[in-house]
């Protein structure tokens, strides 16, 4: 049974959010373990359960690899570009490059994005999926929200946020 709180929990997960020399930089608090945080982040049907992101191999190692956000959309690319340990990951997604580090209960994560005023977008879009995950690895049966459906849970108050604190004209909300 998904948790009656989704909503809640994306709103008040606490990410802090910055922009530093043109990268998008997310540090969020979250539950598991470094190994299912790290699980969470390469592993295809770990990441098919919360994140945008689905790869068509483990992205535990540097090489190619596409990445599907829903099976019959067309692909994007997601090459793993390096890899430390179980606890640092960089690889593309489409035109961004993202960059996970696991610390103890945290993830931090970089965007490289090809224009910084998508910036509001990818944090809230980030912390609407980051939610599930930690619902899901504190314990709860929380489906996965991607895409359009993140509408229906805060985004766009997210997004708006997030303009704002980045100091970005207020973006147009996508439509399907």
């Amino acid at each position: 049974m998904p948790s009656p709180d989704i909503d809640t929990r994306i709103r008040e997960l606490p990410v802090r959010a910055e922009i530093a020399e043109g990268t998008l930089i997310l540090e969020v608090d979250i539950a598991g373990t470094e190994q299912q945080l790290w699980d969470a982040i390469t592993d295809p049907e770990h990441l098919a359960r919360w994140s945008p992101v689905v790869p068509d191999r483990p992205l535990t190692e540097v090489g190619p690899a596409l990445s599907r956000e829903n099976p019959d959309e067309d692909p994007v690319t997601a090459d793993v570009l390096a890899t430390a340990g179980q606890h640092a990951l960089t690889h593309r997604w489409g035109e961004a490059t993202m960059g996970w580090l696991i610390e103890e209960g945290r993830l931090d994560i970089q965007v490289s994005l090809p224009e910084l005023e998508q910036a509001q977008y990818f944090a809230a879009g980030w912390q609407v999926c980051l939610a599930v995950l930690d619902a899901q690895l504190s314990g709860l049966d929380q489906p996965r929200i991607v895409g359009m459906e993140a509408m229906e849970h805060g985004w766009e108050e997210l997004r708006a946020r997030y303009a704002e604190q980045f100091g970005h004209p207020d973006g147009q909300t996508p439509t399907a």
